[in-house]
């Protein structure tokens, strides 16, 4: 799939996004089944690993818009050293590798 080069193998086969994808959909709270099981599963791993939540964005992204969640996630991912991304797995500046946490 274009956009999946350099991504984990997991990412690459995750079973949401094809879900996402063979239904046609832009967002997954917009599944008639969200959150489902799959979600509820990432969304554990999500909690216990790095302190976010799937459904909680999911749902800001419902009643807030696209564009203010990634304005959002612009401000609490952008470095303050150099404003590369702050990557969410591992706290680390995408291009000066300072890390934040």
């Amino acid at each position: 799939m274009p956009g999946d080069s350099g991504k984990p193998e997991y990412c690459r086969k995750c079973k949401i996004k094809d879900c996402v994808q063979d239904k046609e959909l832009t967002y997954f709270y917009k599944c008639d089944t969200f959150p489902c099981k799959l979600i509820k599963k990432l969304e554990k791993s999500y909690n216990q690993r790095y302190g976010a939540s799937l459904m909680e964005n999911s749902l800001f992204v419902k009643e807030h818009g696209l564009t203010s969640f990634i304005q959002q996630q612009l401000e609490r991912y952008s470095c303050p050293s150099c404003c590369g991304v702050i990557s969410l797995h591992d706290a680390e500046c995408s291009e000066c590798q300072t890390k934040t946490k």
